[in-house]
C-alpha cells in the first residue's frame, strides 16, 4: 500500500513537472532564438506598407556596406527557426535580410492574399522599400518556389541563387497524393499546418527524418502560438500552391548566374531525383549536392555539411 502511494505521488509529480516545462517550451525557444539573432547582429523590425496595408516582420543586420543575402523560409516555423544554423557563418560577410512571408510571424496582408505570386509581390515591394538593388537569394522548400519566381522577376538584380528541397517545376498532384499516403494524412493542408500534437510530430518527422518521442503536451504551446491563430490562412497558402502546380511545371527558368541546389537524400516531400531534374533544367552554371541521410531540411539537421557546401559556393563573393 505504501509503495503504491509513493509510486502514485511520483507519477503525479513527474506529470506536473512535464506539464510546467511544456508550458514554457515555446517562450524558452523564442527567447533563445531571439538571443542568437541579437548575438549575430540581427534586429527584428516591422514595415507597414501604407499603400496596401501589409505588415511585414523581418530580421536585418543593416550592414549596408555588405552584399545582400535574402533568406526565404518555407512552411513550419518562422524564418529565424529555419536559418539559425546558417546565420553565424553568413552575418559577418553579408547583409542578412530575413522576412517572414504572409501569414507567418507578424506578417499579415492588408487584404486576402494566398497565392505564390502574392508572396513574390510582397518580397519585391519589400526589397524596393529597403532600397535593395542587388542581392543573392537562398530559399527552402515553399520559399524556394517563391524565391525562384522572385529571381525570375529580378534577373538584372540577382547575383547568386541557392535553393534546397524546393518544389520547383517538377512537382505534380500525383506527388501530393504520394506524400499524403506516406505520412498517412487526409490532406496535404493538414500535414503542413497541423492542429494537433500528433500532426506537429509528423511535420517534424517530415523535416528532420527523425521521430520525436516527447509527450504531446510539449507540442501544445507551439501549436497554439505558431498555428492556431491563423490556421485557415496557412492552409489556404498550401491549397493555392497545390492548385497552381501545373502553372509552375510549364515555367522555363533561364539564369546567367551561379546557382546552388542542395537536397536531402531522404527527402520524402521533394525527392532528390526531382532536384537532379531541376539541376539539368537550370544548366551548366548550376551545382547540385545531395546530403546523405538528410530529409527535407538538411540545413537544420546536417548544418556542418550543409554550411560547408554553402561556404564553398559563396567563397568567391565573401572573400
Amino acid at each position: 500500500m505504501f509503495e503504491s502511494v509513493i509510486k502514485y505521488k511520483f507519477t503525479l509529480l513527474l506529470s506536473m513537472v512535464t506539464f510546467l516545462a511544456s508550458c514554457s517550451t515555446y517562450k524558452i525557444a523564442e527567447r533563445h532564438l531571439d538571443g542568437k539573432m541579437k548575438k549575430f547582429d540581427l534586429v527584428k523590425s516591422i514595415w507597414i506598407n501604407e499603400i496596401n496595408g501589409d505588415t511585414v516582420e523581418y530580421w536585418d543586420n543593416y550592414k549596408v556596406d555588405k552584399p545582400v543575402l535574402l533568406l526565404v523560409h518555407g512552411f513550419g516555423a518562422t524564418s529565424k527557426y529555419q536559418f539559425v544554423e546558417q546565420i553565424k557563418m553568413l552575418t559577418e560577410k553579408y547583409r542578412i535580410v530575413m522576412p517572414n512571408l504572409y501569414h507567418f510571424g507578424k506578417t499579415r496582408p492588408g487584404s486576402e492574399k494566398y497565392k505564390i505570386q502574392d508572396q513574390v509581390d510582397l518580397l519585391s515591394s519589400f526589397l524596393k522599400q529597403l532600397k535593395i538593388e542587388s542581392f543573392s537569394l537562398m530559399g527552402v522548400s515553399y520559399g524556394g518556389l517563391i524565391g525562384i519566381e522572385l529571381a525570375n522577376m529580378h534577373k538584372a538584380n540577382l547575383k547568386q541563387l541557392i535553393l534546397f528541397d524546393a518544389p520547383v517545376k517538377y512537382m505534380d498532384k500525383t506527388d501530393i497524393n504520394s506524400i499524403k499516403n506516406f505520412y498517412n494524412v487526409p490532406s496535404i493542408e493538414e500535414l503542413f499546418v497541423p492542429e494537433k500534437p500528433e500532426g506537429l510530430k509528423k511535420l517534424m518527422f517530415l523535416a528532420t527524418g527523425k521521430k520525436s518521442h516527447l509527450p504531446n503536451v510539449v507540442f501544445k504551446e507551439f501549436l497554439q502560438e505558431a498555428y492556431m491563430s491563423n490556421l485557415e490562412d496557412k492552409r489556404a497558402l498550401i491549397t493555392n500552391m497545390v492548385n497552381g502546380l501545373e502553372e509552375y511545371q510549364n515555367k522555363q527558368y533561364e539564369f546567367d548566374i551561379p546557382i546552388l541546389l542542395i537536397w536531402g537524400e531522404e527527402d520524402k516531400v521533394v525527392s532528390a531525383a526531382k532536384g537532379l531534374e531541376l539541376q539539368k533544367h537550370l544548366g551548366t552554371k548550376c551545382e547540385y549536392h545531395v546530403i546523405k541521410k538528410a530529409a527535407h531540411m538538411p540545413n537544420m539537421t546536417h548544418p556542418k555539411e550543409f554550411n560547408s557546401i554553402l561556404y564553398k559556393f559563396l567563397k568567391p563573393e565573401i572573400h
